[in-house]
């Protein structure tokens, strides 16, 4: 059983995601969070880094910064949405 927030769910993904990968964190600290941008017309998915970026709330308003508007956050590990 999966809840809404769960990847395999049904519904859409959000557009742009905030995603925070500790693996790659504890090998480059600078690195642990990036934007993740879907396209509608192009099936490819963009990476943005928001290298320093130390919490979700912190990589979103680098996101902001550059022009993004990110409305979720996840960690790779347990694949579950989190709203902002």
């Amino acid at each position: 059983m999966t809840s809404s927030n769960d990847i395999g769910s049904t519904g859409d993904f959000p557009l742009q995601v905030i995603m925070r990968d500790a693996d790659l964190g504890k090998r480059f600290p600078d690195k642990e969070f990036y934007l993740s941008i879907r396209n509608l017309e192009n099936p490819d998915i963009e990476h943005v880094d928001l290298d320093g970026a130390v919490a979700p709330v912190h990589a979103r308003r680098l996101a902001r910064e550059k022009g993004f508007e990110p409305t979720h956050w996840m960690e790779i590990s347990n694949k579950r949405l989190n709203r902002f």
